[in-house]
């Protein structure tokens, strides 16, 4: 598949088989994920692969979706306070480096034909509650993993490349 085959029919997938996720599939996705790249390459990140249902329970808590609880896997996305790049004037770019390294996690899910979803508007005291974190610790994405029990849906109607791109 190439990457442009991925991107096309990656989408934000909300209905999910109970089977579980090969080992072959699990090891591939994270791989692209560690592989990811990060500011100064401090890689300040860590994921959870969340199986057990009690963890996942709490997970649910922290966003009450039916479809979210059907996942087999719900992974969560952390960024390692103070162990990030800090720009000059201050400007924090942990949410950046985690953002890169969910997007190659999330890609690399679509690449084996998993579905994921990206998921934001959770509750944050709820998901760091749920996982034990450590203080160190900031939840900034979660997806439930799973192979898809729908259909991908037609590609959504992006803006053209030069609605978002200035030339100089």
């Amino acid at each position: 598949m190439t990457y442009m085959e991925i991107v096309k029919g990656r989408y934000s997938c909300r209905s999910y088989k109970s089977d579980e996720i090969s080992k072959e599939d699990m090891d591939y996705i994270l791989e692209c994920a560690r592989l990811a790249p990060s500011a100064c390459n401090l890689q300040p990140w860590k994921i959870y692969i969340v199986r057990d249902e009690k963890v996942k329970a709490g997970l649910c808590e922290a966003y009450p979706r039916e479809w979210f609880a059907g996942a087999p896997v719900i992974a969560v996305f952390c960024g390692l306070k103070d162990e990030n790049w800090k720009r000059a004037d201050g400007a924090d770019y942990l949410m950046c480096d985690v953002s890169v390294i969910a997007d190659h996690f999330i890609n690399a899910a679509s690449d084996r034909g998993l579905g994921t979803c990206w998921i934001a508007a959770f509750d944050e005291e709820k998901a760091v509650s749920a996982l034990k974190l450590p203080e160190n610790e900031k939840v900034y994405v979660m997806t439930p993993l799973g192979y898809a029990a729908d259909k991908s849906p037609a590609l959504k109607k992006r803006k053209n490349a030069g609605d978002i791109c200035c030339f100089i």
